[in-house]
Formats: C-alpha cells, sequence, structure tokens
C-alpha cells in the first residue's frame, strides 16, 4: 500500500529525547475531551497526571520506529486514545521485551502494551486486559512456499522464534505431536532474544521457518511483498492484552471502561483497519485466556 509510510508517520508520535528511553505521547493534548476524566483509576495516577506504558518498539505494526525514527502503530495510536479518555498524559518507556514484565512488577511502569500475549501463566503474577485477537504464524522465506504443504515437512528443518513468547512453547509442543510422537525427526528449534532476530535467521538462510505473530506478516505483505509467506496451519495465538501488576484491579476495570468508549466510538476499528488487522477486534476482557 503506497500510502502505508505516510499514514505510519502520521500516526507516529515523537519521542522527548533522541537518545533516552522514555518518550511522552501526545502531551497535554490527551486531556482534550471534553469527557475525559480520571474517575476510576487509582489516585497515584491521577496525582502524576500521566499514564506510564512500557513496551519494546520492534513488532511492527503493533509498535516500531517508523523510517524518520518515530514510535508508530495500532498501540501507539491506541494508548494516544486512552490517555483522552481517561483525561491524563502517556509516557512511554522503553524496554527490551523480555525485560517489560519486569518493568511492571518494580514499578518503572503502570502497564504493558506491547504485542504481549495473555497466558495462563503469565497470569499467575499480573493481570491482563485483553483487547486484541491475534493469531500466530509459521513461516519461510517467500521463494520456499511450495516446501512446506503439510505439517510433517517441518521435521527435520530448523525453526527460529523469540525464546519470550508463548511461541516457543507452541513450536515445541508442535515438533513432539507432529514429528518425534510418529517416529519423524524432530523440529530443530533456535530460541532467539525477537521475533526480529528469528526473522533475520531466515534472511541469513541459517533456518527454514520462524514463527510469530501474523501481525507480522500482514506489515511485511504490504512493505516487502512476497519476501515471506505463512504456511501450514495457524498457532494457537493468544489474545494480546494490557499488564498490569497482580490484584491491580482498579487500573485493570478503568483501562477495561476506556477500552469499551474507544470501541463503541468506532475508533478503536478505524486504528485497527488503518493498520490492516481489522481481524483483531474484540471486546475488552479481564484475563480472558483460561
Amino acid at each position: 500500500m503506497k500510502h502505508f509510510k505516510n499514514a505510519a508517520r502520521v500516526a507516529a508520535i515523537t519521542a522527548v529525547a533522541a537518545f533516552g528511553l522514555t518518550a511522552c505521547v501526545g502531551g497535554t493534548e490527551t486531556t482534550s475531551d471534553p469527557g475525559a476524566t480520571t474517575a476510576g483509576l487509582p489516585q497515584a495516577i491521577k496525582d502524576a497526571g500521566k499514564l506510564r506504558i512500557g513496551l519494546s518498539p520492534d513488532f511492527p505494526p503493533m509498535e516500531f520506529r517508523d523510517s524518520d525514527k518515530k514510535l508508530a502503530g495500532v498501540d501507539i495510536d491506541l494508548q494516544q486514545k486512552l490517555g483522552e479518555v481517561l483525561g491524563v498524559q502517556i509516557e512511554v518507556v522503553e524496554s527490551p521485551f523480555d525485560q517489560l514484565i519486569n518493568s511492571v512488577q518494580t514499578g518503572r511502569v503502570d502497564m504493558v502494551m506491547s504485542g504481549i500475549s495473555d497466558t495462563v501463566e503469565r497470569q499467575k503474577t499480573a493481570d491482563f486486559v485483553d483487547y486484541f485477537k491475534s493469531k500466530g504464524s509459521l513461516y519461510t522465506a517467500g521463494s520456499r512456499v511450495g516446501e512446506f504443504t503439510k505439517q510433517s515437512d517441518i521435521c527435520g528443518k530448523k525453526l527460529a522464534v523469540s525464546g519470550k513468547t508463548d511461541y516457543f512453547e507452541q513450536v515445541k509442543t508442535l515438533s513432539k505431536t507432529v514429528c518425534t510422537d510418529k517416529g519423524l525427526p524432530e523440529l530443530g528449534i533456535l530460541p532467539t532474544d525477537s521475533g526480529a532476530a528469528a526473522r533475520l535467521q531466515i534472511d541469513q538462510g541459517r533456518v527454514d521457518l520462524a514463527a510469530q505473530g501474523g501481525e507480522n506478516l500482514a506489515y511485511f505483505e504490504k512493505t516487502e511483498p512476497g519476501k515471506y509467506a505463512a504456511v501450514l496451519d495457524p498457532l494457537p495465538a493468544k489474545p494480546f492484552g494490557i499488564l498490569v501488576m497482580k490484584g491491580e484491579t482498579q487500573l485493570a476495570n478503568a483501562i477495561k471502561d476506556a477500552f469499551t468508549k474507544i470501541i463503541d466510538s468506532g475508533d478503536y476499528q478505524k486504528i485497527l483497519d488503518k493498520w490492516g488487522v481489522g481481524y483483531g477486534a474484540m471486546a475488552p476482557e479481564i484475563n480472558g485466556t483460561k
């Protein structure tokens, strides 16, 4: 889509410091909604007048830096709307993906919104407000799509996947059920520190496959048509959720109510459609994964 990069620039949020890890999103404009109110938010957030959100900007189209190095993506746009509805400023705090959960536990941020899946395991130490129906995919280089027509074609191959995502455990299970349980060679799994690193393994010809959110593939199909291709059955992806500290029900409910307002206004669907992921629309739900 020719206008895609321009749309990303329009949606991008400027970092306040070129070399800092923290960026304020929306400034005082987040309180411009005449119906905005901080009612329902924890007192500490009301007093601060801002909501600190942790993210790792390496997962387009959910969150990334565009060609101008500005933050852009689905979550960035939704965060802006969230701030407007709640009547607070949004402060983005960047961290590597594998440190995001800890940033909530230590109080560095109030919540994480960064394409993070709501899982039963994660619910043991955190609560989620689910807001997007993700889908997971196995994919390969576009030139190799014909090599993978049935599930057993993965056996004996090599696959890269971020070791910090739920896809890592899913592909381990897939190797067992599709390959080793049937006497076929196992799927060699290479854990990486991010989805981008897994994709690089495909680019360099070191692996045959990778596993990642289908949202990534939708984005790359727009920016680099034909370079990658999803193959075989989708992975059983969990919904993306906004992660807050375990037991922080006041904040979770405030976020859920704000998302309901964003949906009712029509802005939610417009944002998803703008980034080509309209299929992921859902009503917000707290700890929806069972």
